[in-house]
């Protein structure tokens, strides 16, 4: 983590964005953040600064500093940059991940195996960015992971929550399955092609909702 506060906080806020526990367009109140994360609140202040820089955080005259609300438009455009980044960080984790990484993801996939049998899905969503993340570690790529590092502060499920009512989350687990499946056998063309079809689902879930409400 960053040694300097306003960087230190920001760190703390954009996390938990990306886990959604704070909702597109929830006001973020200063003294509220005060008490939360225990930062003085000028330091508060300039971190939400610092994520209006970044388009997480909305500032407006009079009213303070809320969750910035992403059009469909964006959230379409985001997902799709995130498919193709992620799929090369998929082939590139098969490739170069070593064999405690590889002992790890195993250990992710039981973990969401876990999560699914006992039908946890918040265990299970938690676990599902752990393993994402994991796979952007893997894969060496240091523009892809600081790229993927702004997109993925975005959680789309908490800006369109209507467009994932998709029932079980069987068939993300299976997904996850075969990309990780992939990578532990360093099958590059297998793991890039299992995480561009993952994140396809979501392109198509969200150009289904824009459509329907057109």
């Amino acid at each position: 983590m960053a040694s300097d506060p306003v960087a230190q906080l920001a760190e703390l806020l954009s996390a938990d964005l990306r886990r959604g526990e704070y909702h597109p367009r929830e006001r973020l109140v200063e003294s509220d953040l005060v008490a939360r994360y225990g930062f003085p609140r000028a330091t508060v202040r300039s971190a939400l600064v610092l994520l209006s820089a970044d388009g997480l955080v909305e500032r407006l005259p009079n009213r303070g500093a809320s969750v910035r609300s992403l059009t469909i438009e964006e959230g379409i455009e985001l997902a799709e940059v995130r498919r193709e980044l992620e799929g090369m960080c998929a082939r590139d984790a098969a490739l170069r991940g070593t064999d405690e990484e590889r002992d790890r993801m195993r250990a992710a996939l039981d973990a969401m195996d876990y999560a699914v049998r006992a039908d946890d899905v918040h265990s299970y969503r938690q676990t599902s960015i752990g393993f994402h993340e994991a796979v952007i570690e893997m894969s060496r790529h240091d523009g892809a992971r600081r790229q993927l590092a702004t997109i993925r502060l975005h959680n789309l499920q908490r800006h369109f929550p209507t467009a994932f009512q998709t029932g079980p989350f069987s068939e993300s687990a299976h997904d996850h399955a075969t990309i990780g499946e992939a990578i532990v056998a360093g099958d590059a063309v297998a793991a890039e092609e299992a995480m561009r079809t993952h994140l396809d689902r979501v392109v198509t879930l969200l150009t289904s909702f824009r459509d329907r409400q057109n």
